[in-house]
């Protein structure tokens, strides 16, 4: 029978109490458990399943870290180069010339004129 249900959240700072609770057991060197499911070798079990999971979360959380940076550069160096092509199409062709308008620019006769409002 499991003392914790499987819906448990168990927070991190309970976790931590209980590695602590689990680091004073293993002091206990005439501890003999009447339940197999509570031996050494299950808490043994138990703890360096948590420190791989914890590892392994760890290292999934930094290579996604690493992979979230490496696309927000990849984004970043795109937009680099187009705003780039743009200018140098604009140096090119002209601000008026199809190839602007083609780079979903507009070209310069088509920008809309402000103007002073009348007085009045």
């Amino acid at each position: 029978m499991n003392n914790v249900s499987e819906s448990t959240q168990v927070s991190p700072k309970q976790t931590l109490k209980d590695v602590e609770s689990y680091l004073a057991f293993t002091a206990l060197t005439d501890y003999r458990s009447n339940n197999p499911a509570h031996s050494r070798e299950v808490a043994d079990l138990a703890y360096k399943t948590l420190r791989d999971a914890e590892l392994t979360a760890i290292t999934s959380q930094a290579a996604a870290d690493a992979a979230a940076d490496a696309l927000a550069k990849a984004r970043r160096d795109l937009h680099d180069v187009i705003l780039g092509i743009k200018n140098e199409t604009r140096a090119l062709y002209g601000p008026n010339s199809d190839q602007v308008a083609a780079l979903g620019l507009k070209k310069k006769s088509e920008r809309s004129k402000v103007g002073r409002g009348k007085k009045g």
